[in-house]
């Protein structure tokens, strides 16, 4: 993990925005970053604080929904492409930062696997 990734993970739950708690500068650059920060935020997941569950989920959100606009052959901003990001949600299992933990940690190791075989490609 490159020193910069490490800090934004140590700060996601620092300065949240008034209007988006959920959002934080730290959620913000490390979905600028995309894949590359994802290995360091999936564990944040796993997390017993639920602020730092829903902003690694707001990562993880924006960051495959960023990937899917790049890799989609449909028009930037179609449906087709929100579409696609939908689909691949689900194939994850839909991560939800308040869903029971078994739930939570079924789709964390989905996740897990797409971005390895991401990394692989």
């Amino acid at each position: 993990m490159s020193e910069d990734i490490a800090r934004l993970v140590a700060t996601i739950n620092d300065s949240p925005d008034p209007s988006h708690g959920d959002l934080t500068p730290s959620v913000h650059a490390l979905v600028r970053l995309g894949l590359p920060a994802l290995p360091s935020v999936l564990p944040l997941l796993e997390s017993e604080d639920k602020w730092t569950r829903l902003r690694a989920q707001r990562v993880l959100e924006r960051t495959t929904r960023a990937w899917v606009r790049e890799h989609s052959p449909a028009r930037l901003g179609s449906r087709e492409a929100d579409y696609a990001w939908m689909q691949l949600w689900q194939d994850n299992g839909g991560y939800d930062w308040e869903a029971p933990a078994a739930e939570r940690a079924d789709a964390l190791a989905r996740w897990q696997s797409w971005l390895e075989g991401q990394t692989r490609v």
